[in-house]
């Protein structure tokens, strides 16, 4: 009888612990499922901004490509003014050239969600490890078109805009923006209206000199060439902010 009590007892115990693990087990699963759940909820959330993020980028570096290539079409107008006779060249269309190709447009993205995902350590709510991948090396990617647009900042501000100045009077080349409101928007510059009348005050030089002169050639080419292969990078990051949108639209619930 005493064998058969400790037989009967040992069961029970043995079953009570099974009865425990298996509530430990089965409320960790329920914990698990419950903190996956709290994640793809947040990963949603976080890739519906960064479609947003992304977008807003594609936006930007469309726009800038865009400025990019008027500035092309302006340094070669240019270059058929100097072929021109003066008397068939306006003043308004040549200030309106000379004052575009000295735009220096730059991008300039918003990545404060795909950074702080990075730097909070975050990243792994996203589940496709493709487009985490590409979140994480976009910044990077960036680094040569970054360095095509200093150089074309240094050769218009170090170069031509002092070469213009020395041998144009640039006030009324400057006036310009003030009657282009398609690229204020785009320089996501604001209404300048109250400043329209200033253009009557100033005068229209003579750029028969500028046009002339032989170092004015080089600008335009050097230009035409250094913006030509900004536009270049600038295609292959618009590629890289497609295709990171078209991952993140793949992941997101409908």
């Amino acid at each position: 009888m005493t064998r058969n009590k400790f037989t009967s007892y040992l069961l029970y115990a043995v079953g009570e612990i099974i009865l425990v693990v298996l509530g430990i087990l089965i409320a960790l699963q329920i914990n698990s499922w419950n903190q996956d759940r709290q994640n793809r909820s947040q990963e949603q959330q976080i890739l519906s901004q960064l479609s947003k993020e992304y977008r807003s980028n594609l936006s930007q570096i469309e726009d800038k490509i865009e400025i990019r290539n008027e500035v092309l079409n302006s340094c070669l107008s240019l270059l058929q003014y100097k072929k021109q006779d003066p008397a068939t060249v306006s003043g308004d269309s040549l200030d309106a050239h000379l004052f575009r190709i000295s735009i220096r447009p730059t991008f300039d993205p918003e990545l404060s969600v795909s950074n702080e995902l990075i730097n909070s350590g975050k990243l792994y709510l996203l589940e496709n490890l493709e487009l985490r991948n590409k979140v994480s090396a976009f910044s990077s990617s960036l680094s040569e078109l970054k360095e095509e647009e200093v150089a074309i900042f240094n050769l218009t501000e170090e170069r031509l805009i002092p070469f213009l100045i020395e041998h144009y009077q640039i006030g009324r080349m400057m006036m310009v923006l003030l009657d282009d409101e398609e690229l204020r928007a785009k320089l996501t510059m604001g209404s300048l209206t109250e400043y329209q009348n200033m253009k009557d005050l100033v005068p229209q030089a003579d750029f028969r000199p500028l046009l002339r002169h032989p170092d004015f050639e080089d600008y335009l080419l050097q230009m035409i060439s250094f913006t030509a292969y900004t536009n270049e990078q600038s295609e292959g990051v618009k590629q890289k902010i497609k295709d990171i949108i078209a991952s993140i639209e793949n992941e997101i619930d409908e």
